[in-house]
């Protein structure tokens, strides 16, 4: 699910790639207002760069994941 709304013709994809990794931690962190995914303890952010060229995933998690 994607919480931010999305980026659809938003910026550089790959600028947006870091906007999914400050929504991936303000869910983890319960900081993410009317947003927020109650009880979220694992976030994936994925996004690419480039001419879509590059990949990256990353995977976030709470203490609790560990």
């Amino acid at each position: 699910m994607n919480t931010s709304g999305g980026g659809l013709s938003y910026c550089h994809p790959g600028m947006f790639g870091l906007f999914t990794v400050v929504e991936s931690v303000r869910q983890l962190r319960g900081d993410a207002g009317a947003r927020q995914v109650a009880g979220a303890t694992l976030a994936l952010a994925h996004a690419n760069g480039g001419v879509l060229s590059s990949q990256a995933t990353a995977i976030f998690g709470t203490a609790d994941t560990l």
